[in-house]
């Protein structure tokens, strides 16, 4: 069964591929209080796909055959059945795949010792230094800081993380100020 934590980062961008899908037909967005745990969740043609699980602000976490989705709550629209996500249920499928094998291509080269580029390839931010429960702890040139599993992707120029190189220090910056307690 793969890892909760090293889908996180494929889901999440599978929902907003999803969410992106246009709809068959001129759909109205379904109403908050119809997204709660436990209510079924179908696809653009009528056919249950999973049920909702958790609700986090504006991100609905979604059980699909044994995966998991999460979506914005306007990814759903609504239907004589019920909430439905705006693709079919081939689609859907077809993307939680995918981000299982990349998460998967990711966890393969994810290892103490391999070198992190920026999400654009220009830049190598560090390298991993070891693997924590909070995801990978980085050796950068201004010290170690730790990066979640989900921050991390596999780029034509290899292990890279979602961030641009300046992106990256100003949040190494920022983090190293909050937990200085500034």
């Amino acid at each position: 069964m793969p890892r909760l934590s090293g889908l996180l980062a494929g889901l999440c961008l599978a929902g907003a591929a999803l969410s992106a899908a246009p709809a068959a037909q001129a759909q109205e967005t379904a109403p908050a209080a119809s997204l709660t745990p436990g209510t079924r969740v179908y696809d653009e043609g009528g056919e249950e796909i999973g049920q909702i699980v958790k609700i986090d602000g504006d991100r609905v976490a979604v059980s699909i055959g044994g995966s998991g989705l999460v979506v914005p709550k306007n990814a759903f629209v609504k239907t004589g059945k019920g909430p439905a996500l705006k693709a079919s249920k081939a689609k859907i499928l077809a993307v939680l795949k995918e981000a299982e094998a990349d998460a998967a291509a990711v966890d393969g080269v994810l290892k103490p010792g391999a070198e992190v580029r920026s999400a654009d390839g220009a830049a190598v931010l560090g390298t991993v230094k070891a693997m924590a429960p909070q995801g990978a702890v980085l050796a950068t040139k201004d010290g170690n800081i730790t990066m979640p599993r989900a921050a991390f992707f596999l780029s034509k120029k290899g292990l890279a993380v979602k961030v641009n190189e300046k992106q990256f220090v100003e949040g190494v910056k920022a983090a190293r100020a909050k937990k200085k307690g500034g």
